[in-house]
């Protein structure tokens, strides 16, 4: 990839209060990353960097923000020396042969300049793996080496955990004069300012952890170790520094940075909105870290252009994941090691975009997301086992057809209408046009057949509230317990896939009624449901397993749809909702909608009344009239027999 930016650094101006603050955030992200590279076993992109450091400050990102501060991370990292990147990977410059160093140099000199630097207890592998990448050697000799000093060096001092620190960072207790302890510690007194003025306040304390812990509370912003120990050294002179140390590294209630200083949960917080604040505006550390920038003034639209190589190091990336798609924002940070909020990022990503989706071993599935040709989920490209129509034909002993499909106009009782219900359409059934705009939510009751194949069914008229494209749309579903569900859209078939394992744990076989509703992200969207039922749909579980007893003496018998339907009606005396109806059917037997409507309007006995329209009924009395005179009647003209049977009765 390659990319021409004219550039003037910015003229450097003097540093406030809120400056300070930043280069405190800074020197944190700067030790965390130091230990991120040193423990890794091989070298590191710049999101995985960033990745790790969310994770150890307990920061919880979303996409963009992640981005942001990885961003900023490589920022961070370009500044400082001891990191050397090359081919899009982060490693520590004397490891990777970048750095000159002085070999002549006692190794326990070295041991603590990079304790110092690191600025926090080490473990003794991330020792020994520094030394030997500056003296050579295998890494576990120096880590073996510092746990044997440790416990009796004076640069060294163990803490919890078997880390190591140096002493330089304890307050030195060279006399019983508060003056000459000062003289001896503090270069510049003013270092102690802020911890003295805390303890001028009304600040508790029983104990040297409990004192230490109230002044940092009462202090406006986090205290050095040694200025922290002084102050409390007066109050408590028999206070032991590293005891006092190791007690609050093991609190919990405050937590170590660079320097060291010691920070409480309150300054915690601001540190990490500082830290959310740069990745936001990087141009707030770029000053700070001494990085050049380009002048507003003469902001010039880069040129980018993402090479054929660029091209294969995405793919080899995305071999290694082939379970899983990417976005397109995702490849640039982690490949390309483009993040947003950098000038060229909107070009390299347009560039990456085009690229991908021209290229044939990539697959577009949706937004700005990609996988491999090859990687889809085979089981969604057809129509799950069990979602099928019946196509068979059953005929009476003389051969006829009795299930034969009437046309519309031969229906009774406004079936043209009823079958038109939004219940009743499904895949391969639904005669609605698309609404001209998306619904603000999908409402879904997914009857049995839906329920055991673990899909949705979009009906036409909804079609706008997923994307029309591609054919095969992956898709990410949030439920109520923060977890995620990865789903497909088949466009084809109007099916999503991929909730069988949520229905079997939240939702009834049947009548269960849950919400989809769009998020933010275009190809995220939220699972809301609170036990709600679709009473038309809802089917009581003993009347279930009676559906599913009929099924098998449909299947074993060859029963027609007639037959079905009056076993199913003579069970419902009051009558039965047209949807419910055609709901109970479907446990029985895959049918479609104008195959029922055609065998309630073949029969005479399928009876409604006027009062209640859409309330189907069997009609015993007509049934056994129809038998005397002629058994079940075919598919025929029902007009020509109205008469007939009037006259009779």
């Amino acid at each position: 990839m390659s990319i021409n930016i004219p550039v003037q650094a910015t003229e450097v101006v003097e540093r406030t209060a809120e400056e300070r603050q930043r280069q405190q955030a800074l020197d944190w992200l700067r030790s965390l990353a130091l230990g991120v590279v040193i423990s890794a076993p091989e070298p590191l992109r710049t999101a995985d960097v960033g990745r790790e450091v969310a994770e150890q400050l307990g920061l919880i990102l979303d996409e963009e923000e992640s981005g942001a501060l990885a961003s900023l991370m490589r920022l961070v990292m370009d500044s400082e020396a001891t990191f050397a990147h090359a081919n899009r990977l982060w490693d520590l410059a004397v490891r990777a042969g970048r750095a000159e160093v002085d070999t002549r140099r006692p190794i326990e000199r070295a041991m603590e300049d990079f304790i110092n630097q690191l600025g926090h207890p080490a473990t003794p592998t991330d020792v020994g793996t520094f030394i030997a990448a500056v003296y050579g050697r295998d890494p576990e000799y120096y880590a073996a080496m510092i746990r044997r000093m440790a416990p009796t060096h004076p640069r060294f001092f163990q803490v919890p955990g078997g880390r190591v620190a140096v002493t330089s960072w304890l307050l030195a207790l060279t006399s019983d004069d508060p003056e000459e302890v000062v003289w001896d510690n503090f270069e510049d007194p003013a270092l102690l300012a802020p911890a003295l003025a805390a303890a001028e306040g009304n600040v508790g304390g029983d104990n040297p952890l409990a004192y230490a812990r109230a002044l940092l509370d009462a202090a406006p912003e986090p205290l050095p170790n040694a200025a922290l120990t002084y102050v409390v050294w007066r109050r408590f002179p028999d206070v032991e520094p590293q005891a006092l140390f190791n007690d609050l590294l093991i609190s919990g209630e405050v937590s170590l940075l660079p320097g060291p200083c010691w920070q409480s949960r309150a300054h915690r917080e601001r540190l990490l909105s500082t830290i959310r604040k740069m990745a936001a505006h990087p141009e707030l550390a770029a000053d700070l870290l001494a990085t050049v920038l380009p002048a507003e003034e003469e902001e010039v639209v880069p040129v980018v252009q993402v090479t054929a190589d660029d091209l294969d190091q995405v793919h080899d990336y995305m071999e290694r994941y082939l379970e899983r798609s990417f976005r397109v924002t995702e490849l640039c940070q982690d490949v390309l090691e483009a993040f947003p909020g950098s000038r060229t990022f909107a070009a390299i990503r347009e560039s990456l975009e085009a690229r991908l989706r021209s290229d044939p071993r990539f697959v577009w599935v949706g937004g700005e997301r990609l996988r491999l040709d090859g990687t889809l989920p085979s089981d969604i490209q057809t129509l799950p086992e069990g979602l099928a129509f019946d196509e068979r034909v059953y005929t009476a002993e003389e051969g006829e057809e009795i299930d034969k499909i009437l046309p519309p106009e031969r229906w009774k009782f406004n079936l043209d209408q009823q079958i038109l219900h939004p219940l009743m359409q499904d895949v391969g059934d639904d005669d609605l046009p698309p609404e001209a705009e998306p619904p603000a939510e999908l409402r879904v009751s997914p009857p049995l057949h839906h329920y055991v194949a673990g899909t949705i069914y979009v009906p036409n008229a909804c079609r706008r509230f997923f994307p029309f494209a591609p054919d095969l749309v992956e898709l990410h579903l949030l439920t109520a317990n923060s977890g995620r569900i990865e789903a497909w859209l088949n466009n084809r078939l109007g099916l999503v896939f991929g909730l069988k394992e949520w229905y079997d744990a939240n939702l009834p076989w049947t009548g269960g009624l849950f919400h989809v509703l769009p998020t933010a992200q275009p190809d995220e969207y939220q699972l809301q449901y609170s036990g709600e039922r679709e009473l038309l749909l809802d089917i009581p579980m003993e009347r279930l397993q009676e559906l599913l007893i009929l099924r098998g003496e449909a299947e074993l018998e060859g029963l027609p749809l007639t037959e079905i339907v009056t076993r199913i009606l003579r069970r419902y005396p009051e009558g039965l909702h047209f949807v419910t109806l055609f709901a109970q059917a479907n446990v029985v037997r895959r049918i479609r909608r104008v195959t029922l409507a055609s065998v309630l309007s073949a029969q005479r006995y399928f009876t409604q009344l006027l009062p209640e329209p859409g309330i189907w009924r069997f009609d015993e009395r007509r049934a056994e009239k129809a038998t005397r005179r002629k058994g079940p009647r075919r598919a025929r003209a029902v007009e020509e027999e109205e008469e007939a049977w009037e006259e009779a009765e």
